[in-house]
């Protein structure tokens, strides 16, 4: 379906043409040698533009366009079959006209080769009959003139509005493309601030004691630069597995001697229910263990274990513990 052409006008105009095929049709009743045949090409006729107008996304169904094409087969022997021979049929031959109106719609909306299957054997069944006629093999080849050049005209605007569709297609990509990198970058760039930030807030009062040359360095000092650097060494190291809470157990725990090992070698995000459970598991042990050393490492993603979490004592005998968090399924 091109997309420049709007449904609702395609429906009005096509619908209008053919209430007025079947009303010119319906005047020329008495011209006719049998008038059923005529009214049951009206019949099939409104039922196929209704099949091939009838809105939905994307291109015409290629059931419908073969629906329509066999309408125009079945219309050219239905009202061929009872137009006069002896002299120019006039409105009475109102299929043509419908003919080129169905097959305008499937070259617009449905694949184009075969509106053109369409137009040529409705030519050869109606040059068919005109050459039995008055009207000869050049008045038949003349009355297929219209559903050809309109079938051309069709056909040359459809491949031009379908470039176009094309192109802005290309280009809304594109726009969309450049929009997504922009947002990554101001995303990237926001982070890297409040990254800097954070690591200001939480390093200045330190340095600034450093800096100073007045001031002498306590071991509770040297204490505390050690923890600072645990912590941003956590945050960039554990990533995901670095939440507030994690981070602020780990502190407690190194201030008692546990060594604490944060590591994210899956790189993706956590789901925000397995996050949680992940970082209460991890706070849970840290906050247990009094000694030795913690590890917590996020597994990459695939395998049947999302989480590890190794603790050891040197003073304890008994095994070092590993707890396993099992990989959540998507949807769980």
């Amino acid at each position: 379906m091109i997309r420049a052409i709007s449904m609702r006008v395609m429906i009005v105009l096509c619908s209008g043409f053919a209430l007025l095929h079947v009303t010119l049709g319906l005047l020329s009743l008495d011209m006719v040698s049998s008038e059923w045949q005529t009214l049951t090409a009206m019949v099939i006729y409104l039922a196929a533009t209704a099949l091939v107008l009838i809105p939905g996304p994307g291109r015409l169904a290629l059931w419908k366009a073969y629906a329509a094409v066999a309408t125009v087969v079945a219309m050219t022997v239905l009202v061929d079959s009872v137009l006069p021979t002896d002299k120019w049929p006039g409105y009475a031959s109102w299929h043509m006209a419908a003919t080129y109106t169905l097959l305008v719609v499937v070259s617009l909306r449905g694949p184009v080769a075969l509106s053109w299957a369409g137009a040529g054997l409705s030519a050869v069944l109606l040059t068919s009959w005109a050459a039995g006629t008055s009207t000869g093999l050049v008045g038949g080849l003349m009355m297929n003139i219209a559903t050809v050049g309109w079938l051309t005209i069709a056909t040359g605007i459809g491949h031009l509005l379908r470039t176009n569709d094309d192109k802005v297609a290309q280009y809304t990509a594109d726009a969309q493309g450049a929009a997504d990198w922009y947002a990554a970058e101001r995303a990237l760039n926001v982070a890297r601030t409040q990254w800097l930030e954070h690591v200001r807030d939480v390093t200045v009062p330190a340095l600034t004691k450093i800096a100073n040359p007045e001031h002498e360095l306590s071991d509770a000092d040297r204490q505390e630069l050690r923890l600072i650097e645990a912590q941003l060494r956590d945050e960039i190291r554990g990533r995901v597995l670095a939440t507030a809470e994690v981070v602020a157990a780990a502190r407690r725990a190194r201030e008692r001697g546990v060594t604490v090992q944060l590591l994210d070698d899956r790189r993706q995000e956590l789901t925000p229910k397995m996050l949680a459970a992940v970082s209460e598991r991890v706070v849970s042990i840290l906050n247990q263990t009094r000694s030795g050393t913690v590890t917590a490492r996020l597994r990459p993603q695939g395998g049947s274990t999302g989480v590890t979490i190794l603790s050891s004592d040197p003073d304890d005998h008994n095994e070092p513990t590993l707890v396993e968090i099992p990989e959540q399924k998507p949807g769980a």
